[in-house]
């Protein structure tokens, strides 16, 4: 098929696509497959497949995600005004965590987030459907995900449940792969991983940018890699960052001659620093015109610092058990002093105890 030539040339030249047995798969599992019949990548434009099959096709091998979920399925998903909550994920992403995960022939694999099942499907094609177990925690995805799959022609096990758990009963797998961001990652995805098996996940404490992750577990149980990229990935459901909460708030105000878009902006590896030193704490920045506001927040604590253009100093507020407003300034500040390690320089140990992010060297504490 031209397009999916033309989509692997694309994935080819970016440099995502490396590896001769993912391109071969790519060939044989046709997205397509997976697709809804109106698709749709979230930026407003929406392609009806019986209305418009070219350029129905046009948007499916392009690289966007296609969203096929809104609001956990109670929102008509034709409405486009929702949450988003599954997708078909975009094609880039999906190669690279594949290259990361280095699957051979006959290796088992769990599939953590089924989705449409295209990702159980190129699996599947790689290392056998028969060494595919793919978890969904939502039944309907999954009822959708085996008929996309049959009509791919690929059968790997399919069960409804938690990923967070992952499924003990084909344990211990070679590879786990997951298809959905995780704050933390369970300790289940490590025991049931056996020694110098990979886990390949999308990582997204809450603190700024998302991040692709690799981890080997090691002969003790524990769990160890680097952050090799950006990933955007949907949150596991078990493992969604809590919304902003609009209502009222009445906190400590003061200014500060720090501009709120330095810690706003700041790069991946100050995002990994800061989520590090402050674990449980989202932060997002929104633009209102010219001007830009900073939220954190966490269970136990908020903060809001404010950009306005033509000022010396910047508006703070923030209330609860922790200043998160001073606490990431110190933070981000440390990571200057360190001179500014990039994202490749932080990992990750994962062990019964939780994670840990580590910088250079896992004896090393970010």
């Amino acid at each position: 098929m031209q397009r999916v030539e033309a989509l692997i040339e694309r994935l080819t030249a970016a440099g995502w696509l490396t590896q001769n047995r993912v391109r071969a798969a790519l060939h044989d599992v046709p997205r397509h497959v997976f697709a809804p019949p109106v698709a749709w990548t979230g930026d407003g434009e929406r392609v009806s497949k019986e209305a418009d099959p070219e350029g129905w096709l046009d948007l499916v091998y392009g690289d966007d995600a296609i969203i096929t979920q809104l609001d956990d399925g109670t929102t008509d998903l034709t409405t486009g005004a929702g949450r988003f909550t599954s997708s078909l994920s975009a094609s880039s992403t999906v190669v690279s965590l594949l290259e990361l995960l280095d699957v051979e022939p006959g290796h088992r694999v769990l599939d953590v987030g089924t989705g449409t099942g295209w990702t159980a499907a190129l699996l599947s094609r790689l290392v056998g459907s028969a060494n595919v177990t793919s978890v969904e925690v939502d039944p309907a995805v999954s009822a959708q995900a085996s008929a996309n799959l049959k009509s791919a022609g690929q059968a790997p096990r399919l069960i409804v449940g938690d990923g967070a758990h992952g499924w003990a009963q084909e344990a211990p797998y070679d590879r786990v792969h997951a298809t959905c961001a995780v704050a933390r990652v369970p300790y289940a995805w490590v025991g049931q991983t056996r020694p110098g098996g990979v886990i390949a996940t999308p990582y997204a404490p809450g603190f700024g940018s998302s991040h692709e992750l690799r981890l080997v577990v090691m002969p003790d149980g524990t769990a160890v890699g680097r952050f090799t990229g950006y990933a955007s990935y949907m949150m596991m459901r078990a493992q969604r960052h809590p919304d902003w909460d609009a209502s009222d708030r009445h906190g400590d105000r003061s200014t500060t001659d720090i501009d709120p878009r330095t810690i706003g902006y700041a790069p991946a590896g100050a995002d990994l620093a800061m989520g590090a030193a402050l674990p449980g704490v989202c932060a997002r920045g929104a633009h209102d015109g010219a001007a830009y506001t900073l939220r954190l927040w966490s269970a136990d604590a908020w903060a809001e610092a404010h950009y306005e253009p033509g000022r010396d100093s910047f508006d703070v507020e923030q209330g609860g058990d922790r200043p998160l407003w001073d606490l990431a300034v110190s933070a981000y500040f440390d990571w200057i002093a360190h001179r500014s390690p990039g994202r490749d320089r932080f990992g990750l140990t994962v062990s019964p105890a939780g994670d840990r992010v580590w910088l250079d060297h896992p004896g090393d504490i970010a």
